[in-house]
């Protein structure tokens, strides 16, 4: 199963960035463009696992150490990996939130790390070398590179959001792109973060 952790988005942050990249989108049509109803901020990407591992993962999202309550965010500037050069994939940060995010990410990081005897490749239950940098990938580059105007009219709004889940998907590709499936989910609840 191939899997991974992720904080899903509302509604209207996914939409706003889909308006947002209509230009861009008509000027990259090579470009593998993410479907606005799937974009989310990745915690962690651990690959195929097999099943009796992902049913192990699955009690972390019980884990009452990773708790929170939910994160202020706010959708910041967009960018493209790598920075400089032909881009591979465009995508947008946060002007808040990120800390919060980055914080959850270790602890949940730390709390997979000891799960490596479930099985699977070793780097699925490592921490990402690149480190944490909360983002929504918005597009890759298709079999034609991402020209360097992609972003040339952007407008996107720095809206405000609320993150507050964190969901175990299983990620299923098909011809017409990916689905996600949510296996198990972290609420966070409480006071104001």
């Amino acid at each position: 199963m191939r899997v991974f952790a992720a904080f899903p988005l509302p509604t209207e942050v996914r939409t706003t960035i889909a308006e947002a990249f209509k230009s861009s989108r008509a000027r990259e049509p090579h470009a593998r463009w993410v479907n606005d109803t799937i974009m989310h901020l990745t915690v962690h990407f651990f690959g195929e696992l097999p099943p009796e591992a992902v049913e192990g993962l699955k009690s972390v999202f019980d884990d009452a150490s990773l708790r929170r309550p939910p994160i202020r965010a706010r959708l910041g500037a967009s960018g493209q990996f790598p920075q400089s050069g032909h881009a591979r994939v465009l995508w947008v940060g946060l002007e808040a939130g990120g800390e919060e995010l980055a914080e959850f990410s270790r602890r949940f990081e730390q709390r997979i790390a000891g799960l490596a005897r479930l099985g699977g490749p070793p780097q699925a239950w490592l921490p990402d070398a690149r480190g944490f940098t909360p983002h929504i990938t918005v597009a890759r580059a298709g079999r034609d590179t991402i020209h360097d105007m992609w972003a040339e009219g952007l407008e996107l709004p720095h809206i405000d959001f609320i993150v507050d889940e964190c969901v175990l998907f299983e990620s299923l590709i098909g011809v017409g792109g990916s689905e996600y499936h949510a296996l198990a989910a972290m609420r966070f609840t409480g006071g104001d973060s």
